[in-house]
């Protein structure tokens, strides 16, 4: 045998061209993780969105809003209708938030972990006539309902007060019940609540919007998966 390794050129990256190799690949990961993160938290979201809505239709259909007095009139009338009563029935609350005596103002655990904000989140959210929700079921979620103002208000937060956004129109959600037919209807409908009507999107749920009530209309735009500043996206993708 004739032994040819001498006549074998051998080769090797240089120290240098491994480090320019490790810079370019934290370069583009640095700029796709995020885009690939806030995807995924996106996904997230439409997935306890859609899981969330579900049983809140069970459970109002099981409460039955046929038995529902209509609405008139202003002020507060409260969250412990026999409706309500029942609609909780439907759930397995793991944790009771509303606070003893002080049940018409946000609870505790909102206020501890933050205001609540706007759709766009460039400023606390109004939520005094709707309220948020005042119950944690067992799977995370939260829910809440509320006589007031003149309106029925129903409120989810798809994953729960101790996770954020804690964002109107991102994972807080409000409903209502049709006077006319007793059906549930999203808020962003032409349908009045109480004094209010949520149908303008540019004032309701748009990411240009300044309003303090950003984010009421927006499920509406959820549940048509549309996206209220974008025709070509989904609602979920163009979150702000």
């Amino acid at each position: 045998h004739v032994d040819i390794t001498d006549n074998v050129r051998h080769t090797a990256f240089t120290l240098a061209e491994v480090l320019i190799t490790l810079g370019i690949i934290g370069i583009v990961a640095a700029m796709t993780m995020p885009a690939v993160i806030a995807k995924f938290q996106h996904k997230a979201l439409e997935t306890a969105f859609k899981k969330t809505y579900s049983s809140l239709m069970q459970a109002v259909l099981y409460a039955d809003p046929e038995s529902i007095p209509d609405i008139t009139g202003g002020g507060v009338v409260g969250h412990d209708s026999e409706f309500f009563q029942k609609l909780w029935e439907k759930y397995n609350v793991a944790v009771d938030l509303v606070k003893a005596g002080n049940i018409y103002t946000p609870t505790n655990i909102y206020k501890s972990e933050g205001s609540i904000m706007t759709y766009n989140k460039k400023s606390n959210a109004d939520v005094g006539c709707s309220q948020v929700p005042t119950f944690v079921v067992a799977d995370g979620t939260a829910v809440g309902g509320m006589y007031n103002c003149a309106g029925m208000w129903i409120s989810i937060d798809i994953n729960g007060p101790y996770k954020r956004p804690n964002a109107l129109g991102h994972d807080i959600f409000y409903f209502s019940i049709d006077n006319e037919n007793r059906r549930l209807f999203p808020l962003g409908t032409n349908k009045v609540v109480g004094y209010w009507n949520f149908s303008n999107k540019e004032t309701y749920c748009s990411r240009n919007s300044s309003n303090v009530r950003n984010g009421f209309g927006c499920a509406v735009f959820a549940l048509q998966n549309k996206c209220p500043d974008d025709d070509t996206k989904t609602y979920w993708e163009c979150l702000p």
